[in-house]
């Protein structure tokens, strides 16, 4: 029997996807891959600190370093911008990155309004242990905070990004050393932040398929 006030299966197949699209967006969408973090923008700026003076190692560091609208900060004042072939610069051969030397906390990034997508190369850890287990927390404008884990070798860069329909306030980054014996060194580079497109791409494609062959089925 066909009840003419039913809804179609495809427009319930429609709302579950669009649904599940929001859902996943909300929690946010992870990248481990920077090509594919990027083609996810529709626009965005990456940090490299290579217009950035070089900090002096062995002086008290920077509180705070603000560069195209994004502040760093450190709650221990030991950020550093690197200079490559100086005598501490644990990943060498990859230009100027930031740098929170030993300084036993976090590195909390200061986003400008209206940005829904954080990426950056990540580093951590310190001898003699051969990798670090770091955290990325994103803070979201509208309160809702989100942790995401990862581990990587030290001396090396990892890529991590995320991107959000709302709007992120601030990232901390924390590569899991002992503020006890001070054994943090996290470290970023290539700090890419920007918008996703609107509505997601994901949740309009789900949605739009599914109605166009709705009516294409109700037509013929």
């Amino acid at each position: 029997m066909i009840m003419k006030n039913a809804i179609p299966r495809n427009l319930w197949i429609a709302s579950l996807l669009a649904a599940g699209a929001e859902a996943a967006f909300c929690q946010g969408v992870v990248y481990t891959l920077r090509p594919a973090f990027e083609a996810a923008l529709s626009s965005s700026t990456t940090i490299t600190f290579e217009d950035l003076p070089s900090t002096r190692i062995g002086g008290l560091g920077e509180s705070s370093i603000t560069t195209s609208g994004v502040t760093f900060t450190s709650p221990s004042a030991l950020l550093f911008v690197t200079k490559p072939g100086g005598l501490y610069y644990p990943i060498p051969g990859t230009g100027k990155y930031l740098w929170q030397f030993d300084g036993g906390y976090p590195v909390n990034s200061l986003l400008p309004d209206g940005v829904t997508a954080f990426g950056a190369d990540f580093s951590g850890g310190i001898e003699p242990k051969p990798s670090y287990n770091a955290t990325v927390t994103v803070n979201l404008a509208s309160g809702q905070t989100y942790a995401y884990n990862f581990t990587g070798p030290r001396g090396a860069w990892t890529f991590f990004g995320v991107t959000f329909e709302q709007a992120i306030a601030s990232v901390v980054y924390d590569d899991g050393g002992s503020r006890v014996s001070a054994t943090h060194e996290e470290m970023l580079d290539n700090v890419t932040f920007g918008v996703i497109p609107e509505p997601s791409a994901l949740g309009l494609l789900a949605l739009g398929g599914l109605l166009l062959d709705f009516r294409l089925r109700r037509n013929s």
